[in-house]
């Protein structure tokens, strides 16, 4: 970059923090030409809208008005349905909605699913949309630049921007999104970091009350200078959300530095659902009813444990625990609970291609027809966080390979820590087949204690939370 432009940067940079009002006209042109100039750059245009809604916000003392009348538009951010535990949260805030509101439209912004077959779609009681980086920038930059008035805008994005200006709530079910741990590089912080901020960011702008719905949040080590950005942006925008439910307290202490009064620890809606209104998620679903046979365990796998330990290594530890539950007299059945799991189950059948009592379930089941099959399992070998949620919330005990402090806090409330292993640190094999043969013996009386501690919870806490705001 030549000196006149760096020149430039430096002035604007500066300029932004002056907070005199006499200032913001001429800084919004410095940078107006600015976008102009790095006009196709999505990382700088981001940037730029970024910088102009902190500085406008910064600027701006007048609280935003929320809507607060019931809702009848929502948009669900964080959702999808390939990943069976982000799907069924996404049934469940669609179902616990329209249990309780005059809801008119659910609008799930998932671009992977937007590529669905239209038929596919139609067959869901609520509307799939995308959202993109660049989707979420143009948004933010429409009101300065009319950005959406341009030629070659998508009318995609113009169809958006109506939907942003009606909606009546918004409310983000991302399983574990916003963290240091899930990703590294600048791709990952601009394709997955600063678009959670954006979200918020943009509800703001529309003055829609905006829910963090229960979630694994943390740890925010991010390298410099993305540190710096995107802890600028928490302190600023994590305060605007109602409410922030991070599913476990090492979340809560993670957001502390950035927001405190909005914080409140609360256990996953998957798990406190007791029940589905199909009609509710559905305009057209005929359900897939599968027998398990009895004394069965299931071994679901996840390809993010793939990741973080040598692919040999997990296949023998997977291969010593299905020879086990042989021995034992058990049926395995090996499934997937996330679309990117398949070729995993795929490889652990080959190896014991030739075992009739080693049974593959390759079908793509909805997240409804998973747990249907899970709680008829004696108990479960599962790495996917929603599978042992599925799995819990009917009685059925787990032996777990985790890869994150999730899996150990959901444990924690059903004193069932004792079968956990975490891949972080390395994992004892035998300790493993020890806790399988303990769980061999006495998954009834698992069953028997989980069932117990399930009573006690309160079902659909944060949905009669969200019901009392609109009051």
């Amino acid at each position: 970059m030549n000196a006149e432009k760096t020149i430039s940067l430096k002035m604007f940079l500066k300029e932004l923090n002056k907070k005199s009002s006499s200032f913001k006209k001429d800084i919004e042109n410095k940078v107006k030409k600015l976008v102009g100039f790095f006009k196709g750059s999505t990382g700088i245009e981001l940037g730029l809208g970024l910088s102009i809604s902190y500085l406008t916000d910064s600027l701006t003392k007048n609280e935003v008005t929320l809507k607060h009348s019931p809702p009848r538009n929502v948009l669900v951010f964080g959702g999808e349905l390939f990943n069976k535990g982000a799907q069924a949260m996404t049934f469940t805030v669609v179902d616990q909605l329209k249990r309780r509101f005059p809801i008119e439209n659910i609008y799930l912004l998932s671009s992977r699913d937007f590529r669905r077959d239209e038929m596919e779609k139609d067959s869901y009681n609520f509307e799939i949309l995308p959202f993109t980086t660049d989707i979420g920038k143009n948004l933010l930059l429409d009101d300065q630049f009319s950005v959406l008035e341009k030629d070659g805008v998508q009318p995609i994005e113009k169809k958006l921007q109506k939907i942003f200006r009606k909606a009546d709530l918004a409310i983000d079910i991302s399983g574990y999104t916003f963290s240091s741990q899930r990703g590294e590089g600048v791709l990952w912080i601009i394709y997955h970091q600063i678009p959670y901020i954006l979200r918020i960011i943009l509800s703001k702008k529309f003055s829609i009350p905006y829910f963090i719905f229960p979630q694994s949040i943390g740890p925010f080590d991010y390298p410099m200078p993305f540190k710096s950005v995107l802890y600028t942006l928490m302190s600023k925008y994590f305060k605007y959300p109602e409410k922030i439910y991070p599913r476990e307290p090492q979340g809560a202490e993670a957001l502390e530095p950035f927001t405190k009064e909005n914080v409140d620890v609360q256990r996953d809606i998957v798990l406190l659902n007791p029940e589905y209104n199909l009609g509710n998620i559905f305009n057209s679903f005929e359900t897939r009813e599968k027998n398990i046979d009895e004394d069965s365990v299931g071994i679901i796998p996840n390809n993010q444990v793939m990741k973080r330990i040598k692919k040999e290594t997990i296949y023998e530890i997977y291969e010593d625990i299905i020879q086990k539950l042989l021995k034992s007299q058990k049926k395995v059945y090996i499934l997937r609970h996330s679309q990117e799991d398949l070729n995993i189950c795929e490889e652990l059948k080959e190896k014991f291609e030739n075992y009739k009592n080693v049974i593959l379930l390759s079908e793509d089941m909805n997240a409804l027809e998973l747990e249907n099959i899970i709680k008829q399992f004696d108990f479960i070998i599962g790495s996917r966080y929603h599978s042992i949620v599925h799995a819990y919330k009917n009685g059925i005990p787990a032996v777990v390979i985790g890869w994150a402090i999730k899996y150990r806090e959901l444990m924690k409330d059903f004193d069932q820590e004792n079968y956990h292993f975490d891949i972080r640190k390395k994992i004892n094999k035998y300790e493993l087949l020890n806790s399988i043969e303990k769980m061999i013996e006495n998954y009834e009386r698992e069953q028997k204690k989980i069932n117990s501690e399930l009573a006690t919870m309160e079902k659909n806490y944060v949905f009669n939370e969200i019901e009392n705001f609109f009051d």
